[in-house]
């Protein structure tokens, strides 16, 4: 009967290695999914003329390395965070090089009306010429101000949108995280569930960088990389955006985590950050050097021409108008005529020296925050290049990026995802020690008969 028994504790366990090979080939195609093993132990004999009592099935090992899926969701954080970036920087990049929005190649018109004017200043067309050109360039600066504030727009939705995705994924994580606790506290299998909360954890790193601390009840403990709290077991925090003072875009991050309320500090990376960062560090000081340079450019004509007079003797009008809430969104010309143009500085018709005073503003130096002390045509052309060598940086950095969460997910998946043949080896393994303990239970039955047969 001794051996019956042994036999049948082989089939048992046989036949759950063969549960387990099965549910692993099942899920060879299911994301996240982690391998299982049967880990068998022998059973010991009962005395010291026992072999043993055969074999039973000590746990099912989910085949994970901790340490391999953090460098997966760092990864997934660091290649979120730059595709982001480099989407970011490629729309600024193709705005700025954008024909209609070119601001050097409307001031060189500009210029050029106005030297075409010095051969007859008095000449009624030259001055309409004039008076168009800075209507041309004034729309550009307006088209360029809208498309960024557009492409600000734009970021600042995906990014409250990304936040409603990290609070809908962290409540989920919460819940797993109670279950994977019951289920352990009772003796389950909770790797279901630990896949299931690994997947969702790798979602949140594309929103934010996280780190996380395997607890001894199986939960997972998430933070910020900076350390604040996003999932303490079973709770998990709310992120929410608070808009600043004259700022259309950037907003503050808060968590609210068991009432409580805290700015988030250090950077938050991933999705999220990569869009702070480009509202703040990038888009916010373009503007405002394009802000500067139309409120630069209309201050100079409008202080050059106050000193001139215009074909009626009068003195001179301004010429561009602005709003000093948004220089380059409001810049416009004033309702000036052509002969109310200020183009000489005695009243005669003929004299063109304010017309010439104007012209050399093409050479004049301004200050723009950021760029220094340049040509409004250098500031421009100086703006395009910065955005087109950090767009370069940013294709870079997003390949760097592509590379590493790549070859992240092959450790992962080398060690965690279902292999086909070795699942196949195992299953004709599993099947010939099933067969083989069939056997043993048929032998010791033919035993049995023949002892039987005996009496």
């Amino acid at each position: 009967m001794n051996m019956i028994n042994i036999g049948l504790t082989g089939l048992n366990a046989n036949k759950t290695a063969l549960d387990v090979t099965a549910h692993n080939i099942a899920n060879v195609n299911t994301p996240g999914f982690s391998r299982q093993q049967a880990m068998m132990s022998a059973l010991a004999g009962n005395d010291i003329l026992s072999a043993g009592s055969g074999v039973e099935i000590a746990s099912i090992r989910r085949i994970s390395d901790q340490f391999i899926v953090k460098q997966t969701w760092a990864a997934t954080s660091q290649q979120a965070a730059s595709n982001a970036n480099l989407d970011s920087m490629t729309m600024l990049e193709s705005l700025l090089g954008g024909e209609g929005f070119n601001i050097s190649a409307g001031l060189d018109s500009l210029y050029s009306a106005l030297n075409d004017a010095t051969l007859k200043p008095e000449s009624t067309p030259n001055r309409q010429q004039i008076i168009n050109e800075a209507k041309a360039l004034s729309r550009r600066f307006n088209t360029l101000s809208e498309s960024l504030h557009g492409q600000g727009k734009r970021i600042s939705d995906k990014a409250t949108a990304s936040i409603e995705h990290a609070n809908s994924l962290m409540n989920n994580i919460a819940d797993i995280n109670h279950r994977v606790v019951e289920t352990q506290a009772t003796g389950g299998n909770p790797s279901q569930l630990i896949d299931e909360r690994d997947v969702l954890i790798k979602q949140l790193s594309e929103v934010v960088e996280i780190s996380s601390t395997q607890q001894p009840d199986g939960s997972l403990q998430v933070t910020l990389a900076s350390g604040q709290p996003l999932i303490l077991g079973s709770d998990a925090a709310q992120l929410k955006s608070t808009p600043i003072v004259n700022e259309p875009f950037i907003k503050n991050i808060e968590i609210n985590f068991s009432g409580q309320t805290f700015a988030v500090t250090g950077e938050l990376g991933g999705q999220l950050g990569s869009f702070d960062n480009y509202l703040k560090e990038t888009l916010k000081p373009t503007q405002q050097a394009l802000d500067e340079m139309a409120q630069n450019l209309a201050t100079e004509f409008n202080q050059v021409l106050a000193t001139g007079f215009d074909l009626n003797g009068n003195p001179g009008q301004a010429l561009f108008s602005f709003d000093p809430n948004s220089p380059a969104g409001s810049l416009d010309i004033t309702a000036i005529t052509p002969a109310e143009l200020a183009l000489s500085s005695d009243g005669a018709p003929g004299n063109s020296d304010t017309l010439q005073a104007l012209i050399d503003l093409s050479t004049k130096p301004m200050a723009i925050n950021g760029l220094g002390s340049v040509t409004l045509s250098d500031a421009f052309a100086s703006m395009v290049g910065k955005t087109a060598i950090e767009t370069r940086q940013a294709s870079v950095d997003q390949k760097a990026a592509e590379t590493l969460f790549s070859q992240a997910n092959a450790a992962r998946d080398n060690l965690s995802a279902v292999n086909s043949d070795e699942e196949a080896a195992n299953l004709m393994t599993f099947t010939n020690a099933y067969q083989a303990n069939m056997k043993v239970i048929s032998t010791a039955n033919e035993l049995f008969d023949s002892v039987l047969r005996l009496l």
